[in-house]
Formats: C-alpha cells, sequence, structure tokens
C-alpha cells in the first residue's frame, strides 16, 4: 500500500511541477534552471562523493562510491559513462545525481557524467563529439573498452547510441555494455500516432518536437547516428533497455529491441509495469526504482566479471 501511494504522489508531483515546464512555451533557459531546482529534492546516497574531472576539453563530474580505493590501478577497475538526458537541450550532471550516485554505491564503480553541450547552441553532432571526446579521455587513462558501461537515460540514451557507433566507426575499443533508460531513438516521432500524451506523467510530444527541432536543425531525423533504430548493429555490445509501461518512448524501447535481436545483439528489454520516464531517479525512495538500479548492477556486474 505504501509503495502504491508513493507511486501516486510521485505521479502527481510530475504532472503538476515538472510535465507542465518541461517543452514550450517556456524558454531552455527556464526548464533548465527549474530542472535543476527540482533536483535537489532527489536522494543522493551518502556513501558517494562527487567531484569534478576535466574530460579532454570536456567538463564533467565523477561519483565514487566512498569505499572506493582510488590507488587501484585502472587496468583492474571498471567503470560507467553516464549521459544524462533533456531532450538534448536541457539538464546536466547535477540534476541526476540521485540516479548517477545510485550506480556508483550499488555497482560499486566510479560513474562519469559529462557536461556536453546542449542545443540549440549547440546543434547535431556537437554533443556527440563531445561524449566521443570523454570516452577517448577515458581510454587515454588506461582503460579498456572491456572496462567500460556506456550508459544514460532518454536523449542520454539516444546518445550512449550514436556515441557507440562512432567509436565503432573510427576502429576504437567498443564500450563493454550499454544499459539504456528510457531511450529515445527515433528522432522520426513515428510512436506519436500511436500514443498519446496523457499516459506519461512527464513528457510531452511537444517537447520532443522542440527537441528535435532544435538539436538537428534541419538535419536528416532518420540518420543512424540521430535514431538508432535505422542503424545497423553488427556487433553492438550487449544491451540493457528499461523502460516504463506508462510512457510515450515505449514504443522506442520496444524498436530498439527489436532492430537490436535483427542484428544479434545480446539484448534484454525490462517493461517496468505502471512507470514512468526515468523513474529510476527516485532510486532510494521508491521499491521500483531501486529493483531497476538492481537490475543494472546485476547486468554490469555479470558481463564485467566482478565478484
Amino acid at each position: 500500500m505504501i509503495e502504491f501511494l508513493k507511486l501516486k504522489v510521485f505521479k502527481g508531483i510530475n504532472r503538476v511541477l515538472l510535465k507542465p515546464v518541461f517543452g514550450p512555451p517556456f524558454s531552455y533557459p527556464i526548464q533548465r534552471n527549474w530542472f535543476e531546482f527540482m533536483s535537489t529534492v532527489c536522494l543522493i546516497p551518502k556513501q558517494t562523493r562527487i567531484t569534478s574531472v576535466t574530460m579532454g576539453s570536456v567538463e564533467a563530474e565523477k561519483i565514487m562510491p566512498t569505499n572506493d580505493d582510488s590507488s587501484t590501478p585502472a587496468k583492474s577497475k571498471h567503470i560507467i559513462l553516464y549521459l544524462h538526458g533533456g531532450a538534448y537541450c536541457i539538464c546536466s550532471p547535477r540534476t541526476h545525481r540521485s540516479l548517477t550516485a545510485n550506480l556508483a554505491k550499488h555497482c560499486h564503480m566510479d560513474v562519469y557524467v559529462p557536461h556536453y553541450r546542449l542545443a540549440p547552441e549547440h546543434a547535431f553532432p556537437t554533443g556527440i563529439e563531445d561524449c566521443i571526446e570523454a570516452y577517448q579521455w577515458l581510454l587515454k587513462q588506461g582503460y579498456s573498452g572491456h572496462q567500460i558501461t556506456l550508459a544514460g537515460d532518454s536523449a542520454g540514451s539516444g546518445l550512449v547510441m550514436s556515441t557507440t557507433l562512432k567509436i565503432m566507426q573510427q576502429g576504437l575499443a567498443k564500450p563493454n555494455t550499454l544499459v539504456l533508460i528510457s531511450p529515445w531513438v527515433d528522432k522520426t516521432l513515428a510512436q506519436k500516432k500511436n500514443t498519446k500524451d496523457s499516459i506519461d506523467s512527464l513528457l510531452r510530444w511537444s517537447n520532443l518536437e522542440a527537441g528535435v527541432t532544435h538539436y538537428l536543425q534541419g538535419h536528416d531525423a532518420k540518420d543512424p547516428l540521430v535514431s538508432s533504430v535505422f542503424a545497423d548493429l553488427t556487433n553492438f555490445p550487449p544491451m540493457l533497455i528499461q523502460v516504463g509501461s506508462a510512457e510515450i518512448l515505449l514504443g522506442d524501447a520496444r524498436a530498439l529491441n527489436k532492430t537490436a535481436k535483427h542484428y544479434d545483439v545480446d539484448v534484454i528489454l525490462t517493461e517496468y509495469q505502471d512507470a514512468w520516464h526515468v523513474f529510476q531517479l527516485q532510486a532510494g525512495m521508491l521499491n521500483l526504482a531501486d529493483q531497476a538500479v538492481n537490475e543494472i548492477k546485476q547486468f554490469v556486474l555479470a558481463h564485467s566479471h566482478v565478484v
């Protein structure tokens, strides 16, 4: 009963305080400031430490579990490179600390979260370039590809897919695993005709339409680097896809799962019933979010051979 009430409360908060501001008619500066403010109500586990780092020319946050031994050499550690969501136009490492810190705590891994440049000031492919630079910086620190999990939510999941495609095109060591939370991977918005806004307590199609306009600025939405549902995923790393049943990007998650299976990718799709867009941000406050974080932990550890 308590969990049921929590679900209702968080959905209500989304509908009243977040969904109306997330998208037009509000300007991006207003949206950015509001989401930065609202992120302060989320819990950040005490068993973590947050520092600032520079990954090449890209500023970033590094979240570490407090039991981390900083003297452990890179060759024996596994890490997560996390790309935050926000329709390519808002949010930051700070807005996603409740999720990234919980990943650091539960996976016992350092989590790097780059401040990739946002649209409309910086359109496609600037964000991808920043994420590639951050990934290359990790390789230069001594990490190998099989030690790196590339993770993200919403537009950040789109960047995970785009970055992995570029990594493979450039012949770099590919990441060990991919974690995709509520992935936005079809910028043609093909699912709009099948799904109404009202099912989603956070996202609106008008918000995604604005994101497409400002991120692509005329670029082809069917470009595989933009919409990975159209990409050749041959030899892609194992993928975990998590999505809520009550969000407008459910169709994107299913389409990505179908594409991955077509290319024989080792993929898991988990649909969390009655959950909203990136409900994992409520980890530490909601059992369902904790369950999802634990699934990520088990997936990452299973493939990283960490015991």
